[in-house]
């Protein structure tokens, strides 16, 4: 086989591959195309703001971590400006539209250490775990500070209504058992 034809046959793969790419992220994003969020914006307390501080990783069906769903605002992952008021929550990817979710969407927050698009460790990534048209999704966040995945955590459990304490992983609990003395207790 000579040059100009084997250049010619990998042109025509890599051409045939981003076609194929193309097409499939289309066919995913009629998919979705029914899947709706709030349409204005919350306007309640502000319970919890992170400004650009926060990495959108993905958001996929609840019992599929590795789908991603294409939603307009939700798309593609990149830094985003987050903001959990009293009646919603509303996320703001760099260069796209804001997203809005009402109060009786959210289902509550969780952690994962995978998803579409990130592989972290046990808890290192927040979930926003939200209901639209029947369908249950989440929305997956990487924090830079440990802390605003706590905080994070409470302002979602506060709006869902759960109440429910954050997760081992993402905040060491208080220790109620006692303990034994140290040796420098005695002392």
């Amino acid at each position: 086989m000579n040059r100009p034809l084997f250049t010619l046959i990998v042109i025509a793969v890599v051409v045939l591959a981003l076609l194929g790419m193309w097409l499939a992220w289309r066919a995913r994003a009629r998919r979705d195309s029914g899947v709706r969020t709030a349409e204005s914006a919350p306007a309640g307390e502000v319970l919890a703001s992170f400004a650009e501080r926060v990495l959108y990783v993905s958001t996929t069906p609840a019992d599929d971590p590795l789908a991603r769903v294409s939603i307009p605002g939700l798309r593609y992952r990149g830094y985003a400006c987050l903001t959990v008021r009293t009646d919603g929550v509303t996320l703001e990817v760099v260069g796209e539209a804001p997203v809005h979710f009402a109060a009786d969407q959210i289902l509550g927050y969780g952690t994962a250490g995978r998803r579409a698009g990130k592989a972290v460790e046990s808890g290192g990534l927040a979930l926003l775990r939200w209901s639209a048209d029947g369908r249950e999704l989440e929305s997956s966040f990487r924090f830079t500070d440990r802390a605003d995945q706590v905080r994070f955590a409470a302002a979602v459990d506060r709006v869902a209504g759960t109440g429910s304490e954050p997760d081992t992983d993402a905040a060491p609990r208080p220790q109620t058992t006692p303990t034994a003395p140290s040796q420098e207790d005695e002392k």
